[in-house]
């Protein structure tokens, strides 16, 4: 995993595994598109967790089923999944299957972080009509904007 060594989920909380995600240092020999997705899922990660809306969730360990299903703890799993899937991928040669799901999670992200119907959808379909409400707040979507807007710089398309 190119130097990250992932918590175990079974003892970690949640916010501890996500310290673990954001410590984790941009390579010196990254490339610049590898660099900026690092950077810009890091800083989202980072609001996400702070959010009020994870407060209930923040000390169960990973693996535990969330105290709160809401949109904010549903995009916090799906960034930190997608960076944890980022340190999979040689940041001096990203490419393959794995550096364009990447790209595509995060191209989702911001759909989904925008478009709360379609949010809603996939909420529904994960976990049912058992969610509770939260709202983003916009620094979190300008976070996932600018996420997005950095990946049409390396040619992925919105």
């Amino acid at each position: 995993m190119y130097g990250y060594t992932q918590p175990d989920p079974y003892t970690t909380n949640r916010r501890d595994f996500t310290a673990a995600l954001l410590n984790h240092p941009t390579a010196q020999n990254a490339t610049p598109a590898y660099a900026k997705i690092h950077n810009d899922s890091k800083a989202l990660l980072r609001l996400l967790i702070n959010h009020k809306a994870i407060e209930p969730n923040i000390n169960q360990t990973f693996m535990t089923p969330a105290a709160s299903k809401n949109k904010v703890y549903f995009m916090w799993d799906f960034i930190g999944r997608t960076l944890g899937f980022l340190y999979m991928v040689n940041p001096e040669r990203p490419r393959g299957e794995l550096w364009d799901d990447v790209k595509s999670r995060l191209c989702l992200a911001d759909v989904l972080i925008r478009d709360d119907e379609k949010l809603d959808k996939m909420m529904d379909d994960t976990y049912g009509d058992k969610t509770d409400p939260a709202e983003f707040g916009e620094e979190i979507v300008e976070a996932s904007k600018k996420a997005a807007e950095g990946l049409t710089m390396w040619g992925v398309e919105m």
